[in-house]
């Protein structure tokens, strides 16, 4: 499926995506009609033990995807208001993952999302579900 050109106004600051933010991690999504998925490479600076990837850049990378893929399509930011993450396998540090989001639901500014992080092999390394509130 091609991708679906994303909203061009965005937070350049934004810890995860944002292009001008120099500590970030300068994910650039790409928008189709049933989710937004992203490319992420860990280095040494986001290791947590044994070169293995930290759980919380892995819970913040599924978050962003998620709640992305609801600003991409409506031009609303949506902020977590619930978020659960299921770690299956370490990624290490070096190791090339996608991130995918996906919204399952939705209702009124309420949207259920779920989200995944897969290995180039096809290993699901963390799963997500959340809850989004849109800000209008």
């Amino acid at each position: 499926m091609e991708p679906v050109k994303p909203v061009e106004d965005r937070n350049t600051w934004c810890f995860v995506c944002g292009k001008q933010n120099p500590y970030g991690l300068h994910l650039e999504m790409h928008l189709t009609e049933n989710g937004c998925y992203a490319w992420f490479i860990p280095q040494k600076q986001h290791e947590s033990y044994d070169d293995r990837m930290h759980g919380g850049l892995i819970s913040t990378l599924l978050d962003e995807v998620m709640g992305d893929f609801i600003y991409q399509k409506t031009g609303i930011p949506a902020y977590t208001a619930r978020i659960e993450v299921r770690f299956r396998h370490p990624v290490r540090i070096g190791e090339k993952i996608k991130i995918e989001g996906n919204v399952v639901s939705h209702r009124g500014r309420l949207y259920e999302t779920i989200g995944k992080i897969t290995k180039e092999d096809g290993t699901i390394a963390a799963e997500a579900t959340a809850k989004m509130m849109s800000a209008k």
